[in-house]
């Protein structure tokens, strides 16, 4: 199957300026916690997460965790999350923001939401880079936090990927399957 970028969708210049815009919403909801856990959800999110929290390294005492869940094959969601790797650190009575890159379906996010706060946590707040608008039955949740809206295609870059391709591109881009 081959691959090409069809076109760019989110330019770098529009991330890092989203970047700068969520970290200033999260400077004012987390005034005042003490230590908030912000948890990436792997791999996509680490870029997404490293640009976040090096905008905000001067204004919190955080600490970070990952969690790599599974929900994917190819290119179609199995509706299925299975915990491939769980965080290290202790949920209970945690401000914990989950980091995404993208929100499909959000079927993986309101698992980890309502796990996380059946594990304790005291509040579950959900960042994610770009938001494809889709809405479903499960998912009682709007994200918290919102980078960019983007169409409901098949994107790359920014920690999006196509079976581990494309995922260090700078920009958002859609990727087109032949």
């Amino acid at each position: 199957m081959a691959m090409t970028l069809d076109r760019v969708v989110v330019t770098t210049e529009e991330i890092n300026a989203m970047v700068a815009r969520v970290a200033d919403e999260l400077r004012v909801k987390l005034t005042g916690v003490e230590r908030p856990l912000f948890v990436g959800v792997m791999a996509g999110s680490y870029i997404w997460m490293a640009d976040l929290l090096r905008n905000l390294a001067f204004d919190f005492d955080i600490d970070s965790d990952y969690i790599d869940v599974s929900s994917y094959s190819g290119d179609a969601s199995t509706g299925e999350i299975k915990i491939v790797q769980d965080v290290q650190r202790d949920l209970a009575g945690r401000t914990v923001v989950i980091l995404d890159e993208v929100i499909d379906t959000g079927l993986t996010l309101q698992y980890l939401k309502d796990n996380f706060l059946a594990r304790g946590a005291a509040k579950v707040y959900i960042a994610v880079a770009a938001d494809k608008g889709l809405k479903t039955d499960f998912m009682d949740f709007e994200p918290d936090f919102v980078g960019t809206k983007v169409p409901n295609e098949f994107l790359v870059g920014y920690g999006m990927d196509y079976n581990d391709h494309y995922r260090n591109l700078p920009t958002i881009s859609v990727l087109k399957l032949d």
